[in-house]
């Protein structure tokens, strides 16, 4: 079970890396980066959080951490984006939450989510 959390971590960072890189190298081209960055910082933050978790921890617990925040955090998020257009949008601290955006956080919380839940459940065997 262990080695499905660092998995997940491990993967989870690639993801989020280039779900920072590509979107931030088009934003400034476009010089739109202001309209962002908070967005784009949060998954960088991310991605060093889950590199941490997946390679470095020497507990599982950064791990778990990790795959259960995002299972929860982006799954709220992702769902909650298909009824507003995002997060703090009056202020320089927006997050824009297109259909983009929600099929990510979506996509990205089912595996973390699946991942917990199995070991809910085989805690109750």
């Amino acid at each position: 079970m262990n080695r499905s959390y660092h998995l997940y971590c491990r993967i989870a960072t690639m993801v989020f890396a280039i779900n920072t890189i590509y979107p931030v190298a088009v934003k400034v081209y476009q010089q739109r980066l202001a309209d962002d960055w908070l967005h784009s910082l949060l998954h960088l933050m991310s991605a060093l959080f889950g590199a941490y978790a997946g390679w470095r921890a020497t507990s599982v617990l950064p791990a778990k951490a990790f795959t259960w925040g995002i299972g929860a955090l982006y799954l709220g998020l992702g769902v909650y984006g298909w009824f507003t257009p995002g997060l703090f949008l009056n202020s320089t601290l927006a997050i824009p939450l297109g259909v983009g955006d929600n099929i990510f956080h979506l996509l990205l919380s089912a595996p973390a989510f699946i991942i917990a839940l199995r070991e809910l459940l085989s805690l109750n065997d």
